[in-house]
This record gives C-alpha cells, sequence and structure tokens, in this order.
C-alpha cells in the first residue's frame, strides 16, 4: 500500500497483513522476510511529494516473544509528520492492545509520551527497551487501554531542532494517533488521551492547549496528564552561561541534548572544551550513559561565553521550548514531586501553581512527601484515577 500525493493511507485489514512501500524490504503477509521490514527515520526520506502529515508509511506485526507483560499484540509503525523545519519527517512508533475482548466500541487509546532518552535513534523507545518505560506502559495495558508510543521525530537526525520543540513533539503525537487509527482499525475507539513525563509532559500540556484543533476525522481527545514537567526550561537554556546554576544532573543531561540537536556551527562558539566534549558524546549516547560521563560537571562548565550571544539561536530556542500556562482547551493533571531529579523542582511547582490560577482546566497535583517511593505511588494512584475520568 503506497501513500500518493493526492490519496491518503489506503484502508484495508492492516491491523492483520503488514503494510509496506515499494522502498521497504519485500515481505510476505502477516511475516517478515527481511532483516528490517518497515521504513527506517534514520534512513533517506523517499521525495514522494504531497505526503500527509499522519499517514502511514509502512508497519510491521510484533511477534509474541517481543511484546511487554499486558500486550496480546501490537504494531511498529512509521509515519509522516512535520518538523519545525516544516518539512515532513518519517516518524516510528508502537501501538499495544490489552488483554481480553476487544469492547464494542474499540480500546480507549493512551499516548506514552515518555521523557527524553536521548537524541542518537539507537535511543528512542523502538530501538531500545526502558524498564521505566516498559512499567508504566504495563500498567496502563493492565487497566484496558491500547497505547500508542511513539519515538519522536527526525530522533538521530543531524541539524534537527525539533527534538526539543515542544510544538513539534506535540504534532508528531497527533500523528502517531492519526496513523495508528489507520493501523489498529475498528479495534481502537477514537477517544484518546495523553500521559506525559518530562520532554513528554511539555507537549502533554502543549496538546491541552491544541491537540482537539489539530486532530481530525472521527477523533476525540479527552485531554491529559503531565508529570515533571520542565517548566522554566526555555530560560534555563536560553540564559545558559558560564555563571549558571547548578541544576540535577538529569537537567544537564537534558540540556546537552537539545545543544546536541542544533546545528553544530550554531554551538560551536559558546561551547567550552568540555561542552563540546560531552555535546559530541550526547550525539550517540542515551541517557544512562551520558549520565556517567557528564559525572560532576555543571551547566556553567559547558560553555565559555553565554547562550545569548547566539540572538538568533537563543531565540530561536526560546520560541521552541516554551510551554504554555493558560488558554487549555482540555483538561489537563499537572503533577510535581517534592523530589524530582529530573527538573528544577521549584520552578515547576511555580509553574504549576499559576497555571491552576490561570485556568480552570487544570488540576494541580503535589505531594506532601520527601519519601521519593511514597510520592511515586500517590501520583501513579492520582494519574490513573484521572485518567479514568477523561472516559
Amino acid at each position: 500500500i503506497i501513500t500518493t500525493a493526492k490519496s491518503r493511507f489506503t484502508r484495508t485489514r492492516v491491523g492483520k497483513t503488514l503494510v509496506v512501500t515499494t522502498a521497504a524490504a519485500a515481505v510476505a503477509v502477516g511475516s517478515v522476510t527481511g532483516a528490517q521490514a518497515f521504513a527506517d527515520p534514520a534512513e533517506a526520506v523517499p521525495e514522494q511529494g504531497g505526503q500527509t502529515a499522519g499517514s502511514v508509511y509502512a508497519n510491521r506485526v510484533i511477534v509474541p516473544t517481543s511484546l511487554i507483560a499486558g500486550a496480546a499484540r501490537g504494531q511498529e509503525y512509521t509515519y509522516w509528520s512535520p518538523g519545525s523545519d516544516e518539512r515532513l519527517h518519517l516518524s516510528t512508533a508502537t501501538l499495544l492492545e490489552p488483554k481480553g475482548k476487544t469492547p464494542s466500541a474499540g480500546w480507549p487509546v493512551l499516548v506514552w509520551a515518555h521523557a527524553s532518552n536521548g537524541w542518537n535513534q539507537s535511543c528512542a523507545p523502538s530501538k531500545t527497551r526502558n524498564g521505566a518505560d516498559d512499567a508504566a506502559v504495563t500498567r496502563l495495558l493492565k487497566q484496558g487501554y491500547a497505547v500508542i508510543s511513539p519515538d519522536y521525530a527526525a530522533v538521530g537526525m543531524p541539524g534537527a531542532p525539533q527534538y526539543s520543540d515542544v510544538s513539534a513533539t506535540a504534532h508528531n503525537i497527533v500523528d502517531a494517533v492519526r496513523a495508528g487509527s489507520d493501523v489498529g482499525e475498528s479495534d481502537l475507539s477514537p477517544k484518546w488521551a495523553v500521559v506525559g513525563e518530562g520532554q513528554g509532559a511539555s507537549a502533554a500540556v502543549e496538546l491541552a492547549r491544541n491537540g482537539a484543533s489539530w486532530q481530525s476525522g472521527r477523533l476525540d481527545f479527552r485531554g491529559a496528564t503531565a508529570t515533571s514537567i520542565p517548566a522554566g526550561y526555555d530560560d534555563l537554556v536560553t540564559n545558559l552561561s558560564p555563571s549558571s546554576q547548578p541544576v540535577p544532573k538529569g537537567v544537564v543531561a537534558d540540556v546537552l541534548y537539545t545543544l546536541a540537536a542544533q546545528e553544530p556551527d550554531d554551538v560551536k562558539s559558546i561551547l567550552s572544551t568540555r561542552g563540546t566534549a560531552l555535546v559530541e558524546q550526547a550525539r550517540t549516547l542515551c541517557s544512562a550513559a551520558l549520565a556517567k560521563e557528564i559525572g560532576g560537571t555543571q551547566l556553567a562548565d559547558l560553555v565559555s561565553r553565554p547562550l545569548s550571544s547566539n540572538a538568533k539561536l537563543a531565540a530561536a530556542l526560546r520560541k521552541s521550548l516554551a510551554i504554555p500556562s493558560r488558554g487549555f482547551s482540555r483538561p489537563v493533571l499537572m503533577s510535581q514531586r517534592l523530589m524530582d531529579p529530573t527538573v528544577v523542582v521549584p520552578t515547576s511547582l511555580e509553574y504549576v501553581t499559576q497555571a491552576q490560577f490561570a485556568s480552570n482546566k487544570v488540576t494541580m497535583k503535589t505531594y506532601l512527601t520527601g519519601d521519593d517511593a511514597a510520592a511515586r505511588k500517590q501520583e501513579r494512584s492520582a494519574v490513573d484515577a484521572y485518567l479514568e475520568d477523561l472516559f
């Protein structure tokens, strides 16, 4: 099945067969005959013109032995989605369906909008299993949701600022749902919501504002949950300088990934020797490995001059990294633990407080305990209850 310049994805029982374009490997129905059966986002994008955002490029059935706990069946698919460069890119997502009888209206759909794990394509969820992500998706499957896990657009592509672009990531999620509705067909309900964490939380908040207007067809966006929201990240990055204050190591890693996603010529003049070495490593290492390389390095050690000295880069990053605090059209749960190594907690707490005052669509949750395990348990319960109310 080939996407053409005038036609969106042609509908057949793609959920039971393997769909490829002529550029993909040859396959037999329901089985894979090549080492890779679908288009790889890291490979050269076919120049077909007229591709439609959210249209499927190819898909393949996931063999049962590769499914995570709680999944009855699954598919991996590539689809088209625009980046901040206003070009369409191929991206990859995974669709998992829970065990049990499919409801007459189809499984309600949740998008697991994961936190950043790295800029290199090998770090994407479809390439590398992550224990925390698997646990989160398994929990959602066991509650009776179909789960879509997108890689996000242009991961691993040189000069790909959309990796750190909130709006581009949010659009990528909507397109993953559009494409997933074709891949999953009648097994899926048109009702969907987003569960976002970290980088994914920023996109979830953006979708609470714009997702309803971006969706198409019979899709019915219900709302979002956002945990560990990187509030103020736009200020932190654009104010990066030799006098930047210390932040958690996870935030340092995110900054390195953001810098690695920019054109090398745009950042080389501001980086210190240490910063240059770590940005180069951020182009290949996933988060756990990069954290080891960071060691005790802080933001101030990364640069020899302020990032604002490149006014064009600073303006572009401020625009792409900003997250909204008002104007929401769908309900959103904003949750923040008191102990969180992935964000600057005081800034995140200030943001969610202001957002709740500014919009009646926002529900704020905090957990008055310094015990991280207890706080995580309370947060999971709050997210689960909120999702149930959305549907």
